[in-house]
């Protein structure tokens, strides 16, 4: 569907909001939001409100539509040069996300980080699944992917990595398709800004 799907209405907001509201109410130290326009005219306006605003940054990425590995390399770099130690890669397009997940997340890699784990992906029925956390010494491997691959390959390589495992299969759905926009239409939403 291309970048455009981030504007397409949802509720009384434009989809890509859910995914940076969760973000945003989570244990997240700060969020990059990568986008291929400079506007990123999908975001709500409260989100520029003072509370939020020192949260997050907007990352543009002209190259996004070129393939997702662009998007995700923007995204790692701004990361590394902040001098993260981890980064999480989030999809915008995922509206179920939840603050809680999130957390759920930030919570088993901090706990297992030591044990020398490079990774901590979400998982439905064993397959990883964004949103993942990656340990900065897999920044490398991140910024050398190219074209429409995420980061997918990396994650079912034998790396040491783990999967926490999310039993609803809403939390993954995400917006591919006209048939996956209307399947969430569907859905009821509530927007907490």
């Amino acid at each position: 569907m291309g970048s455009d799907k981030l504007r397409l209405p949802l509720g009384p907001v434009c989809l890509g909001n859910y995914g940076l509201a969760a973000a945003l109410a989570s244990g997240l130290n700060h969020v990059w939001v990568v986008s291929g326009d400079t506007q990123a005219d999908w975001i709500d306006r409260s989100f520029y409100e003072d509370r939020n605003r020192r949260r997050w940054s907007l990352i543009s990425c002209p190259d996004a539509r070129l393939g997702q590995s662009n998007s995700l390399r923007c995204g790692i770099r701004a990361a590394a040069s902040a001098g993260a130690e981890a980064a999480m890669v989030l999809l915008a397009d995922q509206p179920f996300i939840t603050a809680g997940m999130i957390d759920e997340l930030l919570d088993r890699y901090q706990r297992q980080r030591h044990d020398g784990i490079l990774y901590a992906a979400a998982g439905l029925h064993g397959l990883a699944r964004p949103p993942v956390i990656f340990n900065h010494r897999m920044f490398p491997d991140l910024l050398a992917l190219q074209g429409d691959v995420g980061a997918r390959r990396l994650i079912r390589e034998d790396r040491p990595g783990i999967c926490v495992e999310f039993d609803d299969p809403d939390l993954f759905l995400d917006v591919d398709t006209g048939t996956d926009y209307a399947s969430l239409l569907k859905k009821t939403f509530f927007w907490k800004s």
